[in-house]
């Protein structure tokens, strides 16, 4: 296959496709499109291969169909939405776009998979400026801080925000202690730009978010497959049986939580929810034994074979009121599960994104959402000075969660505080709760006007996730100007 040279950019894959008569845009046939199938570059059929990614503020268009009704637009242009591409149906932009939102999560997560990707849809289309952003974060991937100026030098995004950033980090990095400190200083140096909006970056990578399941180098033994299996539960359907004994067997708290977290947020009646929640309760249950040493394995117990609906009486408060003295929420803490998962898989893409997932599933803040539930449908049936005693028994909860130095876990705190604290009438911690949840927001938005989770440069991702582990307040207050960057 030859190499041809466009703006001055080496891009492997083959010659310049010819234009046709009339100087209209060349059509990619279905054999050329399955020749790049082949490569890798392109799902054989929709939903194959990695997750395709959307652009904040891109334009959707959109076709009808008679028989099965509408699809995406740029699907449908490129044959996708129905099965394999169609003859002349491809243009060249199109399946840039195609081939350069099939690069983003591999630009996430630091696969090499991404790198002819990005280069044909630069060959392909050199106006398109998201492909020319994720080639930037790639080449100081990869250690080419030279090739960013020229890539990011095309007029169609050379003076855009995200180009500045790139070119200032690219600038700074070689000098930085690492590259989360070299983009924190880099994004304060040109006064804090708004990103968040930007259409040049792909949504954010979010915690939950599994981005690859392949590997950097062989496994030395098997300890890897449950925690891939909790975060991919495609293939926990396959091995059903095998992850049973594994939850009958298995010693760790955290991990049988972070999976019981995962079940739950499948829908009601998946088979995988169906064939190991009760399994996975009845072990963590075993574990505990009769007196649980965290407040979060007490409420398991306390809320296990309850509805969500179910309003509390007299003697579920009299219970509870035993548990809220329980001095911690989880053991171990998120940074030790952390290192733990990491450990574990070393060998995947991402380890640190999929261990800080792992971490965040162990967190449990599902039990804080089921408790609060139960107390909303409690209000009512409830006299007014067990409305009272409920609302501090909540406040107390919420406390023990705040304890806590991870964002969801100071989320659900508060959200349980400020119910609390309405039952009981007490304005002074009401408004103390609200105002946190208030200050919470701006940590928030703070994170998003840098966009921090939407540049897809592996390295920057990854060095974020041991800091936030170790507490992601002090991380989020950073960026809002309330402390140093960890």
């Amino acid at each position: 296959m030859s190499t041809s040279t466009k703006d001055g950019l080496a891009t492997p894959g083959g010659e310049q496709p010819p234009e046709e008569a009339g100087g209209r845009t060349h059509r990619w046939s279905r054999r050329r499109v399955l020749r790049w199938t082949l490569l890798g570059l392109v799902p054989a059929a929709a939903g194959g291969g990695w997750a395709a990614f959307k652009w904040l503020g891109e334009r959707e268009r959109r076709v009808e169909d008679e028989e099965e009704g509408p699809v995406d637009g740029y699907e449908a242009e490129a044959g996708l939405a129905r099965g394999a591409p169609a003859e002349g149906r491809m243009g060249d932009e199109a399946f840039a776009v195609l081939i350069t939102q099939q690069a983003t999560w591999p630009c996430f997560a630091g696969s090499p998979k991404a790198s002819l990707r990005l280069a044909k849809a630069i060959e392909l289309a050199p106006t398109y400026a998201p492909a020319r952003v994720l080639s930037a974060c790639w080449y100081m991937h990869t250690d080419r801080l030279d090739l960013v100026p020229e890539v990011l030098s095309h007029p169609s995004v050379r003076d855009t925000p995200e180009a500045r950033l790139l070119l200032e980090l690219a600038e700074r990095r070689p000098r930085a202690p690492d590259w989360r400190h070299a983009f924190f200083d880099a994004w304060q140096a040109l006064g804090r730009p708004d990103f968040s909006k930007s259409t040049l970056l792909p949504e954010p990578l979010e915690w939950n978010h599994v981005i690859s399941d392949g590997f950097t180098r062989s496994p030395s033994d098997e300890t890897w497959r449950l925690p891939l299996m909790v975060l991919y539960s495609v293939l926990a359907e396959e091995e059903q049986q095998w992850l049973l004994e594994q939850v009958r067997a298995s010693q760790s708290e955290p991990l049988l939580m972070a999976l019981r977290e995962q079940l739950l947020s499948l829908e009601e009646q998946a088979p995988l929810r169906l064939f190991l929640l009760s399994a996975v309760e009845e072990r963590l249950g075993q574990l505990a034994g009769p007196s649980p040493r965290t407040l979060q394995l007490a409420l398991l117990s306390f809320l296990a074979g309850s509805s969500p609906e179910a309003p509390f009486e007299r003697r579920d408060l009299e219970a509870l009121e035993k548990l809220v003295a329980l001095p911690e929420w989880k053991q171990p803490s998120s940074e030790q599960f952390f290192r733990e998962m990491l450990g574990r898989i070393d060998m995947m893409y991402a380890p640190g994104h999929h261990a800080w997932g792992m971490a965040s599933l162990a967190q449990g803040v599902s039990l804080g959402s089921w408790l609060l539930r139960r107390a909303r449908a409690s209000r009512a049936r409830l006299i007014e000075d067990e409305q009272r005693w409920m609302g501090r028994l909540l406040w107390e909860v919420g406390a023990c969660l705040r304890e806590q130095r991870s964002r969801l876990e100071l989320e659900m705190g508060l959200r349980l505080q400020m119910f609390g604290s309405e039952l009981t009438g007490h304005s002074a911690t009401r408004e103390e709760s609200i105002d946190l949840w208030v200050e919470l927001g701006k940590w928030e938005e703070a994170l998003k006007q840098a966009a921090f989770y939407r540049w897809p440069l592996a390295p920057l991702q990854e060095e974020s996730c041991e800091p936030r582990a170790r507490n992601e307040h002090v991380w989020m207050q950073a960026f809002a100007g309330k402390g140093k960057l960890p």
